[in-house]
């Protein structure tokens, strides 16, 4: 943990422990939560440009591509189901997938037990 003085550094890295994260993460969502409640985006959009069904590049500023192709945005998915951070992992995403209109980001998660720590 980075050096300072806070006097609820022994609270921060306990609420970061409950939740599953650094206490760094923590920090940031913290942050990210309290400018979302004042209206501030604070999420940034993924694209993926699509050519016949096919996913040429990924960008967070989509350009106009002269080669016909469609930016769509990427949908990031936990599977097999919703992730909780204090019972789940969360592993390396699967490739990207075009999965009709939309280009899907599958987060496999797997139950916290030694045989994925």
């Amino acid at each position: 943990m980075p050096e300072f003085r806070y006097a609820r550094e022994e609270l921060l890295k306990a609420a970061a422990e409950r939740k599953g994260l650094t206490v760094s993460a923590y920090l940031r969502s913290i942050a990210d939560a309290a400018l979302a409640s004042e209206g501030f985006p604070v999420d940034p959009q993924q694209y993926c440009l699509v050519i016949d069904g096919e996913l040429i590049a990924t960008s967070f500023k989509p350009t106009k591509d002269d080669r016909g192709g469609e930016w769509l945005p990427v949908e990031n998915v936990d599977e097999p189901g919703p992730f909780n951070p204090a019972t789940h992992w969360r592993l390396k995403p699967l490739p990207l997938r075009l999965d009709g209109d939309r280009v899907v980001r599958v987060y496999p998660t797997v139950p916290k037990c030694q045989e994925y720590a």
